[in-house]
C-alpha cells in the first residue's frame, strides 16, 4: 500500500472521529435551550402565569387611577388651605370690627351716654350691635369706616366656610377612593408574591421573561415619550435622566424591587412638578443605599422622614416618605452600597397614599429624571 493511500485513510479516520463530537456538543446545547424554551412556553399556558400577568396589568391600571386621584387630592388640599387661610383672615377682620364697636360702646358708657346706646347694649350679636343706628352715627363721627365692612366680611366668612366644608367633603371622598386603590394594590402585591413563592423553576423563568418584556416595553415607551416631549420642548432636558457615568454601580433602592412608572414632570400642588419617581411596595420594605456614600437623616412636612445619600462623585440620592430610619443610623455616617437607609412608608404629604418611596437623583445638586436609571436596576 502506498504511503499516500495510508495517509489518506488516516486523515479520513481522524476526520470522522472529530466531526461527530463537535456536532454532538452543538446539538446538546440546542437541545437544552429548546427544552428550556419549551418548559417556559408550557408554563406560560398555566393558570398561575395567566393570573400573574393579569394581576400585573391590573396593577398598572390601578396605579394610573391612583396617580390621578393623588394629584386631585393634592390640588384639593392646596385649595382647602387657601380657603382656610381666607376664613382666618376674615375672622380676624371681623374681630377688629368687633373691637372697634366695643370701644365705641364703652366710651359712650364712660361718658354717660348709655341711654343713647340702649339698643347697642341689648345686642346679642356683633351684627345687631353694629346695626344700631346710634353706633353707626357715632362711628361716622369718629371716622371709623371699618364698621361698614362687617356685613361684607360676614358674607365672605359664611360663603367661604361653606366652600371649606364642600372641599373637606371632596378631600374625604378622594382619600376614601385612594384607600380603596391602595388596598387593591397591596392585595395584588401579596398575590403576586404568593404566586412566585409557589412557582417552580419553569414558571419563575416565565414570569421573569414577562417582567423583562414589560420592563423593555415601558423603557421604550418612556424613550418615545421623552423624544416627543423634547421635540415639543414641553419637558426640560433633565427628563432624559442621569448619564450612566454619573451612577456607576447603581442598584435598585427598594429591596426586592417595586412598582413604578415614569411620572417625571407630572403636575403637583402649589404649581410644582414631580421631580422623582414614586416606587410602590409593602410598608416597611427595606430601602438600600444605591451606592457608597455619606448619609443625612431629616424630616419635613412635605416629604416626611427622609434620607439624603451623598456619593463620592457629587451625586445626591434623595429618599423620602419613609416609615422609619434604621436604629443606629445617624447623620454623617458612612455607608456601603446595599446598606439599609430607611423603610418604605407614606409620611409627609403622602400620608393618605399607598406606601411608597419618592426617589430622586441629583447630579451636582440638580434633579434629573431617575426613571431610566431605576428601570435599568429594578
Amino acid at each position: 500500500m502506498s504511503v499516500r493511500r495510508v495517509l489518506t485513510i488516516l486523515w479520513a479516520i481522524g476526520l470522522l472521529s472529530i466531526v461527530p463530537i463537535a456536532a454532538s456538543a452543538q446539538t446538546q446545547e440546542d437541545v437544552d435551550a429548546a427544552a428550556r424554551a419549551q418548559r417556559i412556553a408550557e408554563a406560560k399556558q398555566s393558570a398561575a402565569y395567566a393570573e400573574y400577568q393579569a394581576a400585573s396589568e391590573r396593577l398598572d391600571e390601578v396605579r394610573a387611577e391612583y396617580e390621578a386621584i393623588h394629584l386631585e387630592h393634592e390640588l384639593l388640599l392646596e385649595r382647602l388651605a387657601t380657603l382656610e387661610d381666607a376664613v382666618s383672615r376674615y375672622r380676624t377682620e371681623a374681630d377688629e370690627i368687633n373691637e372697634s364697636a366695643r370701644k365705641i360702646v364703652v366710651d359712650a358708657y364712660i361718658n354717660g351716654q348709655s341711654s343713647k346706646f340702649g339698643s347697642a347694649f341689648s345686642a346679642t350679636t356683633i351684627q345687631e350691635l353694629v346695626a344700631s343706628q346710634a353706633l353707626v352715627d357715632r362711628a361716622a363721627e369718629l371716622e371709623l369706616s371699618t364698621l361698614d365692612n362687617l356685613e361684607v366680611v360676614s358674607r365672605q366668612i359664611d360663603r367661604t366656610t361653606v366652600e371649606v366644608d364642600a372641599k373637606r367633603a371632596e378631600v374625604s371622598v378622594a382619600e376614601s377612593e385612594a384607600e380603596v386603590l391602595v388596598a387593591e394594590m397591596n392585595a395584588i402585591y401579596e398575590r403576586q408574591a404568593e404566586i412566585l413563592a409557589e412557582a417552580d423553576d419553569a414558571l419563575a423563568d416565565a414570569i421573569a421573561d414577562y417582567k423583562r418584556e414589560v420592563s423593555e416595553k415601558a423603557a421604550e415607551d418612556a424613550r418615545i415619550k421623552r423624544q416627543q416631549a423634547e421635540a415639543s420642548a414641553s419637558r426640560p432636558g433633565a427628563a432624559g435622566g442621569a448619564d450612566p457615568s454619573q451612577t456607576p454601580g447603581f442598584i435598585c433602592p427598594v429591596q426586592g424591587g417595586a412598582s413604578f412608572s415614569d411620572s417625571w414632570g407630572y403636575p403637583r400642588s402649589g404649581g410644582r412638578t414631580h421631580k422623582g419617581v414614586d416606587m410602590f411596595n409593602a410598608r416597611n420594605t427595606p430601602l438600600l443605599a444605591v451606592v457608597d456614600g455619606t448619609i443625612r437623616l431629616s424630616s419635613n412636612s412635605l416629604g416626611g422622614l427622609s434620607t439624603h445619600l451623598y456619593s463620592d462623585n457629587g451625586v445626591t440620592y434623595y429618599y423620602t416618605h419613609l416609615e422609619a430610619h434604621p436604629a443606629g443610623l445617624s447623620s454623617g455616617q458612612r455607608v456601603s452600597k446595599g446598606t439599609v437607609v430607611g423603610y418604605l412608608g407614606n409620611s409627609g404629604n403622602a400620608r393618605y397614599t399607598s406606601p411608597q418611596l419618592h426617589f430622586e437623583i441629583r447630579p451636582g445638586g440638580v434633579a434629573v429624571n431617575p426613571y431610566p436609571t431605576v428601570r435599568s436596576a429594578c
